[in-house]
């Protein structure tokens, strides 16, 4: 299974050291999401290469780092510049060129003011609880020192819109700018934002409503919260009992399934009906 990762940041959350925030999503994305790339690049073992892109400024060229983990220290002192753009894409040379793996991180509304950074991963066991973990602790570790605006964790649907904005056709501007007045989706995993999370009572609470198989409380501020000990059992009924739980924060409106996203999956009721 394809698994798509994201986190949205903006400076509500981290006003002063936007920066670090894409230094730690970089790092802990090679020392944990593709170490083991990493590793057979550095053996030569499977034919891997990886290759780094940078761009500082939208308008400048991008600049390349090759072999990234021989030239990591230069590009993890560009991040703590906060580019406008960056990426690492592990590849393998065996046949074709086939794509391993892939982080990368970009401004998403003007001047800076939000930024998303997102990865892409193959799970070959969506049902097996221990590789499923492995990703929420990516995450986790991730986003840890940050205080995010949104985060996500879902399987085979890589669309920048997030399950709400396909169905509620909201704006993705307005959806980023609103994030900490209502949570922008919810998936396998979710990542609530320190506001509407205080507005649902808190982290202990969540636990306790028995809505999620994992809550886990990030050290700046917010929330992850798992919906089911594995991607494969993320089921419509947990789905239901997440987006009940979730229900408080989430945008109004009812939902209609969108052509253009037949992947996505949501809940067919508007949450302002069970609050």
């Amino acid at each position: 299974m394809d698994v798509y990762i994201e986190a949205v940041f903006d400076n509500a959350g981290t006003p002063d050291t936007p920066g670090r925030t894409l230094v730690q999503w970089f790092r802990t994305a090679r020392l944990e999401l593709f170490k083991d790339l990493v590793e057979a690049e550095a053996t030569g073992e499977g034919k891997v290469v990886s290759e780094a892109q940078l761009i500082g400024h939208v308008d400048n060229a991008p600049r390349r780092f090759p072999q990234v983990g021989r030239t990591w220290k230069q590009f993890e002192e560009s991040l703590a510049a906060f580019p406008w753009r960056a990426n690492i894409t592990f590849l393998t040379g065996q046949g074709e060129l086939l794509t391993l793996g892939l982080t990368t991180s970009l401004h998403v509304l003007g001047g800076g003011s939000a930024w998303r950074a997102s990865a892409a991963v193959t799970l070959n066991a969506p049902d097996d609880a221990a590789s499923c973990r492995a990703l929420v602790d990516f995450l986790h570790t991730a986003l840890d020192p940050s205080a995010p605006a949104f985060g996500r964790i879902e399987g085979n649907n890589f669309h920048e819109l997030t399950n709400l904005d396909a169905v509620l056709r909201r704006r993705k501007r307005t959806s980023l700018r609103e994030s900490r007045q209502f949570l922008r989706g919810y998936a396998w995993v979710t990542v609530c934002p320190a506001e509407l999370t205080a507005r649902l009572g808190g982290a202990a609470k969540l636990e306790r409503s028995g809505a999620f198989h994992r809550v886990v409380p990030l050290q700046a501020g917010g929330v992850l919260l798992q919906a089911s000990d594995t991607l494969t059992g993320y089921t419509d009924q947990v789905m239901q009992r997440m987006f009940e739980a979730l229900a408080p924060v989430l945008p109004p409106g009812e939902p209609r399934p969108d052509p253009a996203y037949p992947a996505m999956r949501f809940v067919p009721q508007d949450a302002a009906t069970i609050r």
